[in-house]
């Protein structure tokens, strides 16, 4: 009987986690999307030097929280967004602002599909 109740306990511990987990997820990349939009928008509006400084701090951001999103989310979309924010860099760099523009938008939209899967609902809990 001890045994079946250490079993419960730790379903109980990884119920919880995976509560937690899901939960923090909305807060851990909406800032990030709302960065890269914003960096769109200045960008549309002519205020690119602006929009690069967002792009790399949103660009930051996403990496100081890459250890924690892989261990929680598919490496799939993960490498897709890495490799649009490299693209965002050299646009960034070459100045092509309609491509930065895009870039951004792209990114945030991504970015917010990977909280979205995993973001805190009973499906994802279950």
């Amino acid at each position: 009987m001890g045994r079946g109740w250490l079993g419960v306990a730790i379903l109980a511990v990884f119920l919880v986690g995976g509560l937690l987990a899901a939960m923090c997820m909305d807060n851990a990349h909406l800032p990030t999307v709302d960065m890269l939009q914003q960096a769109a928008e200045y960008t549309v509006n002519g205020e690119f030097g602006k929009g690069v400084l967002l792009g790399m701090e949103a660009k930051d951001r996403w990496e100081r929280g890459w250890n924690g999103t892989a261990t929680l989310a598919d490496h799939s979309p993960m490498d897709d967004v890495d490799a649009l924010f490299g693209e965002m860099e050299v646009y960034a760099v070459t100045g092509e602002q309609p491509h930065f523009a895009a870039c951004c938008a792209e990114l945030a939209k991504r970015i917010e599909a990977v909280a979205e899967a995993h973001k805190f609902s009973w499906w994802n809990v279950l």
